[in-house]
């Protein structure tokens, strides 16, 4: 089951510090990733408060990409 947006946005707005921001595509990612998963990219903002703010805004604006966690859902369901 995919995890809710505000839910996840809530957990990273509590504790940026485990959390970084994709400079390329924006994605919130875990701080000890080395690739973004969802664009590959490799360059971070790791400033909590852009993280905070990102995670923030993540909360309340409807979804607009496709991430990785929607790309593992439709595997999910292509094997069933």
């Amino acid at each position: 089951m995919k995890p809710e947006r505000r839910e996840i946005a809530t957990t990273i707005a509590n504790d940026p510090t485990n959390y970084k921001l994709c400079a390329v595509c924006g994605a919130i990612i875990a701080r000890d990733a080395a690739s973004c998963p969802d664009c590959y990219a490799y360059r971070f903002d790791t400033d909590t408060t852009h993280v905070q703010d990102a995670a923030l805004d993540m909360a309340i604006k409807p979804q607009t990409a496709v991430s990785h966690f929607d790309l593992m859902a439709e595997n999910a369901e292509d094997s069933e």
